[in-house]
């Protein structure tokens, strides 16, 4: 055991990489899957979902994020007395992450698009060797039908083959209601947020969604963060615009949670709002932004692992009690 925690340390940029294959692949199939239903041939459906991705990140990479950076950057400094004395956040140091030559040089090459996109992933993720791997082995996970299965039996020995692919897929099925849900949640706050702040003239509009979308990730406490930036801000202007952001916000969370949240969590996605934050919190400690991608889907499997323990646990003392 010694000896494969050894080998697995040496080798771990190539496990975090088949580890984000595997969550890459796992989260694509549904798509691909759904094409291949509509007599879509599967190749053809996994470079179509692929594609998409790429499309809608490089939407994110080359427009909001460099605009957002920027009036994120306007934004520490213009807060910074109010935000010192309400939340004790030293934003001089926060400011000057945004007016540092490397950041602005980075967001100025994203806005020109005289960066690649695979090198931007690589910047974000560990180099361009790192994502051009991650992208292949997904691949052809993808295209192979339940090619994660397969691999699975592939590596496991005959005694253990069930008991993982059926752990995979209880955690893979999890996983894909929690993205689907979080995606479409995260992505309608965004628009409405920055669509009603646009609309009453509010400052740092796209900058406020971009918060409101990516805090939508943590229920509760995001949402009431990321209202009360935005009726601070609003309240720099006037308090009458103050309290039209705030009914905005308000209006927001009620449509949120009687409207959307049933519609599209009407099935129990079970992943506990607190282990999401702890495993992003210590994803991004231990490993960066590959801890955080890694994060969830791990949180997943380990609450899968502990309830088929408990349930094991619980079979073995009934049977006791039984005899």
């Amino acid at each position: 055991m010694l000896g494969l925690g050894i080998a697995l340390y040496m080798m771990r940029e190539t496990v975090a990489i088949l580890l984000l294959a595997l969550i890459v692949s796992t989260v694509l199939d549904r798509p691909v899957d759904s094409l291949e239903r509509h007599k879509v041939p599967r190749i053809l459906g996994t470079i179509l979902v692929y594609l998409a991705s790429f499309v809608l990140l490089a939407f994110l990479f080359y427009t909001v994020i460099p605009i957002a950076i920027i009036e994120l950057g306007h934004l520490f400094n213009n807060l910074g007395g109010f935000v010192n004395d309400s939340l004790g956040v030293e934003l001089s140091n926060g400011s000057a992450i945004f007016t540092n030559p490397d950041i602005q040089r980075f967001t100025g090459s994203l806005l020109s698009g005289e960066i690649s996109f695979i090198e931007v992933l690589g910047r974000l993720v560990g180099g361009v060797t790192f994502v051009i791997a991650t992208l292949v082995l997904s691949f052809y996970l993808t295209v192979s039908r339940d090619g994660v299965k397969k691999f699975l039996v592939a590596i496991f020995p005959d005694s253990t083959e069930e008991k993982v692919v059926t752990l995979y897929e209880r955690t893979k099925k999890r996983i894909g209601k929690w993205f689907q849900a979080q995606l479409f949640l995260s992505l309608i706050i965004g628009l409405l947020a920055f669509t009603g702040l646009s609309l009453l003239g509010v400052k740092y509009a796209l900058v406020l969604a971009v918060i409101a979308s990516a805090l939508e990730l943590i229920p509760i406490v995001g949402p009431i963060f990321a209202g009360a930036l935005a009726v601070s801000i609003a309240l720099s202007s006037s308090l009458t615009l103050g309290f039209y952001t705030l009914l905005l916000f308000l209006g927001i969370q009620q449509l949120e949670n009687n409207v959307f949240v049933p519609l599209v969590m009407r099935k129990r996605i079970g992943v506990h709002p607190v282990m999401i934050l702890v495993a992003i919190l210590g994803g991004a400690q231990i490993a960066g932004m590959v801890g955080v991608l890694l994060a969830v889907p791990t949180a997943v499997f380990i609450q899968e692992m502990a309830e088929e323990w408990m349930s094991v646990k619980t079979s073995k003392r009934k049977g006791r009690l039984a005899v």
